[in-house]
């Protein structure tokens, strides 16, 4: 997977490329190039392996990146094939060094092309886009704009591929599938990117380039076709405000992304619920209640999927409707038998996570409803999808979601609720609940206050190879959601299962070495809870106790964090704040980078 920001133009547009890698670097990359060519065909590029940082090093200190050129183009790459070397990092060439490629994508059927070019061409490198760049060669025929339609049908899965030709340097050919591509032009100079975030800081408004879509930039201007015809684009405003450059107090993103939850909050109930009356009110939601519902099937990924477990409790508990969570891959792996009553739910934090996509085709093409929750407004999939919701989480640039997920939990707790005021169950609960939603974020910003000891214990338990993480219910998702983030950020193993599943086998794993992180809050579950640890304090094994204020029993654990009291099926948010700050702090006493975790990326764009 990889990322793309290029510039067609007459200046020099080095400082402007370094700055948009950056910006791109969020997702976590692994190697990184920027190339420019000038008027009288002369390539020149530098390449990287590590970060954005030892680029611009390299770049920074060229004679001939101080001069003007026609055509830049910068690239992130995280190696999907192969290994990180300076041979697989783009640019690709064709044999004839007259065709330059960036690529982000897959190309699936990339061996059985590279079998078959072997035969007239070499290759210097294991990369599929190599492969393109001689497919190029092959097939070239009087323009690579003519070429490059011939290409596209002989690739199979994602892929956003821009190509310069040395011959023509103030052209750049750009073919998309799938993978994103947005364009912007302004004052006789094309900026390209595959991240609206990029833009974002420089640009007012875009356009986007759909599937099966070509982009031919020439002198600063472009034009977009499709089956060889010309299109007129309509021109989108930018309505993302991107500022991830101050870190004011905080030790990381990481942080003040954690520290912004409450805000975030605000923001998702905001509009959606009127906390006088206490009654929802959202058109999409009202639209959703006037159609004949009995099952939600929710589709995501890892943190998405754990949020749509947790909102398969609330949907049943509440809106007293079936509900089941999907792993998106296992979606794709398995018979999709569609039902006209079932809601079909998709969890994104952006648009482009390649299963969930997939999936959201099988089921448009058996004509199933729809419905998606994403964090990006500007999202492809709202046009794909029937019916959607925005999280308004803002922009969440570091690797682990934080604050995106407490945002998905908020907008499916809100329709849950709906559902449930709408079926006349137990009106006075629902406006009682809501009035605990409505003191949620004060009480995320007292949980917040607990940092300085959640860090101190964060230390002691920094020494530990593993940990189980224990609890039932509607914080058994939350669970596995907060070990995900203990393994993403700190690299430490960790386990999770309900309580009562240590009687089945997990005690056979009861050592001092291994602690348990239980969370217990005040509810119909405590007592059960308490059974089930006394069962591990009689083994002698460490136990860490999250649990609601006051709630004190000192035999039953060694060390505890305490978070406000509230409404059981609002523990979650508290309970998962808490962990993400125990998380982030694991990882920094271990010297850990938890703005980039190793070997992982953001968006994963590709299966």
């Amino acid at each position: 997977m990889c990322w793309i920001f290029a510039y067609n133009g007459k200046k020099n547009s080095l400082p402007l490329l370094i700055d948009g890698l950056r910006t791109l670097e969020y997702r976590w990359y692994d190697s990184a190039w920027i190339m420019w060519v000038n008027k009288d065909w002369k390539v020149f590029y530098k390449k990287a392996v590590w970060r954005v940082s030892v680029l611009a090093t390299e770049v920074e200190n060229d004679e001939e990146s101080k001069n003007d050129y026609t055509t830049w183009i910068a690239h992130t790459r995280w190696a999907t094939h192969w290994t990180v070397t300076k041979n697989n990092t783009h640019p690709h060439h064709s044999e004839n060094n007259r065709f330059y490629v960036v690529h982000n994508g897959i190309i699936e059927n990339y061996k059985e092309l590279k079998t078959e070019l072997e035969k007239k061409y070499k290759f210097y490198s294991e990369t599929d886009t190599e492969v393109i760049a001689k497919l190029i060669e092959d097939l070239f025929e009087k323009d690579l704009k003519t070429t490059m339609q011939k290409v596209s049908k002989r690739l199979v899965w994602a892929y956003s591929v821009a190509v310069v030709d040395i011959e023509n340097p103030d052209t750049i050919v750009w073919i998309k599938l799938w993978s994103p591509l947005i364009i912007w032009e302004w004052d006789s100079e094309i900026f390209i990117s595959s991240d609206v975030n990029a833009l974002s800081s420089i640009a007012h408004s875009y356009v986007r380039l759909e599937d099966n879509e070509m982009v031919v930039i020439k002198n600063a201007k472009y034009q977009v076709f499709a089956s060889w015809k010309a299109l007129e684009k309509e021109v989108e405003n930018m309505d993302i405000d991107y500022d991830t450059g101050e870190l004011w107090d905080f030790s990381s993103f990481t942080e003040k992304e954690i520290f912004e939850i409450p805000t975030v909050l605000e923001n998702t109930f905001k509009w959606r619920i009127d906390f006088e009356s206490k009654m929802v009110n959202n058109e999409t939601i009202n639209e959703l209640n006037e159609l004949d519902i009995d099952k939600i099937e929710i589709i995501a990924s890892w943190s998405s999927y754990y949020a749509g477990y947790m909102w398969c409790y609330y949907f049943k508990e509440l809106a007293n409707i079936s509900a089941q969570v999907t792993i998106s891959s296992e979606f794709l792996c398995d018979t999709f038998i569609p039902s006209k009553k079932t809601l079909y739910v998709f969890l994104s934090q952006s648009w482009e996570t390649a299963d969930v996509r997939e999936s959201l085709k099988i089921v448009k093409a058996k004509w199933g409803l729809t419905f998606w929750v994403v964090n990006v407004v500007w999202s492809t999939i709202a046009k794909l999808t029937d019916m959607w919701m925005f999280s308004h989480a803002g922009i969440e640039v570091w690797v682990a979601s934080t604050k995106n997920v407490i945002a998905q939990v908020a907008v499916m707790l809100i329709m849950a609720i709906w559902m449930w005021m709408k079926k006349d169950l137990q009106p006075s609960k629902a406006r009682a609940l809501i009035e605990e939603i409505w003191d949620l974020p004060n009480k995320l910003n007292k949980t917040l206050t607990n940092w300085p000891k959640i860090k101190e214990l964060a230390k002691k338990y920094s020494k530990y190879k593993s940990m189980f993480m224990l609890w039932r219910n509607v914080l058994f998702p939350a669970a596995w959601e907060c070990s995900l983030k203990c393994k993403e950020l700190s690299y430490i193993h960790t386990e999770c299962y309900s309580t009562w599943e240590l009687k089945h086998w997990p005690l056979a794993l009861v050592w001092p070495d291994f602690p348990c992180v239980v969370l217990n809050p005040t509810g119909r579950f405590y007592s059960k809870n308490v059974s089930n640890i006394k069962e591990v304090r009689a083994r002698k094994w460490t136990v860490l106790w999250i649990i609601t204020e006051w709630e004190n029993d000192p035999d039953l654990y060694d060390d505890v964090i305490e978070v406000p009291k509230t409404d059981t099926l609002l523990t979650p948010f508290t309970m998962m704040v808490s962990m993400y700050l125990f998380a982030m702090n694991l990882a920094e006493t271990l010297g850990r980078d938890v703005d980039k975790p190793r070997n992982l990326a953001k968006s994963v764009t590709v299966e």
